[in-house]
């Protein structure tokens, strides 16, 4: 906007302006918004300037506003109006002042639960996007406002603007292709066997690699991928062993035919998923979409993971839901 379009007034002066006719008086006015009689006058006066007009007709008592005056205060108490409202939308960030909520999500809970998810909170959020979780990308979209809400593994929890809430812990299983008739009782056991690893660019990838380093085990590097759906596919033609979790184990149902889901043989190591949001911005709406998660997973998915895990017991962990 140039110099020239810009506004002769701003909203505090049409406040003014508006309770001093209302008042009839510009000492009255003055003390109902708190300021001296000569600075109302002199604001008043500078309105007037920048308008070009007379605004008040100050040689009768109590003050009139003139013709001009009463089509600006007219005017000024729709737009006086429309501007407290939005004050209160911005302040508040009602949820259907959210133009779209922007969720960034893990592909084990999108796969699993995503259009239940959407359903259920379609009915406290009007508009609301679901995007894939890519370790790196989503946290640069997160600090690039780009996504409202980030939902994943070991993500931002030691950055000061950014709240987080547990959502679940699930441990880490063993998936061997069911033709293999053996017995292992330890990681040790499958040295010699070809081992598919989640690449480093995944927090299952990572977390694993760590495990394998503790044991001071070396699995040949000769597949990798960054996706359960790919390590599973490959684990099922009998082309190696992997470890996932029961989560992705669901993801990848349709293809876990001929993939046995065992504990990890003496260990027990286990990964967390939070919700991340940004502190004091989206007022109660993190909660109430950790809310959704939990009610989900503990009703639909928990039931679903002891049927294809039931030796995990307690190890799959659904934190309580609570209101923010």
């Amino acid at each position: 906007m140039t110099t020239s379009q810009k506004l002769g007034f701003d909203l505090w002066q049409l406040e003014v302006f508006r309770t001093v006719v209302a008042t009839g008086s510009l000492t009255k006015g003055a003390r109902q918004v708190g300021l001296t009689q000569s600075a109302v006058s002199q604001l008043v006066a500078n309105l007037e300037k920048a308008i070009g007009v007379a605004l008040l007709d100050r040689d009768i008592r109590p003050v009139q506003a003139t013709t001009a005056g009463r089509l600006l205060m007219e005017k000024a108490h729709d737009l006086l109006e429309q501007a407290r409202q939005l004050e209160t939308a911005v302040r508040s960030t009602a949820r259907h002042a959210i133009p779209t909520l922007r969720i960034s999500m893990i592909a084990s809970l999108t796969t699993t639960l995503g259009p239940d998810f959407v359903r259920e909170l379609g009915k406290s959020v009007k508009r609301c996007a679901l995007f894939a979780n890519l370790r790196g990308v989503s946290e640069q979209q997160f600090h690039a406002r780009e996504i409202d809400v980030l939902i994943g593994v070991d993500l931002l929890r030691e950055v000061d603007a950014a709240i987080s809430i547990p959502l679940l812990t699930e441990p880490y299983a063993l998936a061997l292709p069911a033709e293999w008739d053996i017995d292992v009782r330890s990681l040790a056991d499958l040295k010699g066997r070809n081992f598919i690893r989640h690449t480093h660019r995944t927090s299952a990838g990572r977390q694993v690699e760590q495990v394998i380093r503790q044991l001071r085990l070396e699995f040949p590097r000769e597949f990798e991928s960054d996706t359960a759906d790919t390590i599973a596919t490959m684990v099922s033609a009998g082309l190696g062993w992997s470890i996932t979790t029961p989560l992705m184990a669901l993801q990848t149902k349709d293809r876990m035919t001929g993939v046995r889901l065992l504990p990890l043989p003496g260990i027990k190591v286990r990964r967390r998923i939070d919700l991340y949001a940004r502190k004091s911005e989206l007022g109660t709406i993190p909660h109430e979409v950790a809310h959704v998660l939990h009610v989900l997973l503990r009703d639909q998915i928990a039931p679903r993971l002891h049927a294809i895990a039931p030796w995990m017991g307690d190890q799959f962990h659904v934190f309580k839901p609570r209101r923010g």
